[in-house]
């Protein structure tokens, strides 16, 4: 089985338990919500759709699975993709990096990074899961530019 099929296949089973339980059903809880461009976006020409979502199991101390799925980026490419603190609405969008030590280490154990390969048709998905429960300021996803970082192309706030 490739890694694009075990992908694939984690996203459906992930959006099946989603759709499945309310959103917050016993101690898990599901946040998720829909893609908007950003301004660094939309001047880069980007028209960025999606999804993202965020289950919150709390088996052995916790786990956070992070799924996104996007079109509109270019394609064959890597997009540093971030949770982040704040909502999209703060400024900048989506705050700081969330991390699960607050001034720790700068990575993928630390933050949850749910970076996002694109094919050739420019659509993309990312997954990440995190050894922790995310705490409630784990309230956005951020798409970041690839050649520079600081421009962030589309936000999502988790709700």
């Amino acid at each position: 089985m490739t890694i694009r099929r075990i992908v694939l296949a984690a996203l459906l089973a992930l959006s099946l338990i989603a759709i499945a339980m309310p959103a917050t059903a016993g101690h898990v809880q599901v946040t998720k919500g829909h893609f908007d461009t950003l301004p660094g976006g939309t001047e880069l020409g980007y028209r960025i759709t999606g999804a993202a979502m965020m289950v919150r199991l709390p088996d052995d101390g916790g786990q956070t699975n992070v799924l996104v799925r996007v079109s509109g980026l270019d394609p064959n490419t890597t997009y540093p993709t971030h949770v982040h603190n704040q909502p999209c609405s703060f400024a900048p969008p989506g705050g700081g990096h969330y991390q699960n030590l607050v001034g720790g280490p700068v990575d993928a154990v630390n933050e949850i990074w749910p970076v996002i390969h694109t094919n050739s048709a420019g659509n993309g998905i990312g997954v990440a899961t995190h050894a922790a429960w995310a705490r409630p300021e784990a309230q956005s996803i951020v798409i970041h530019y690839p050649p520079d970082t600081s421009i962030r192309l589309a936000c999502v706030d988790l709700t």
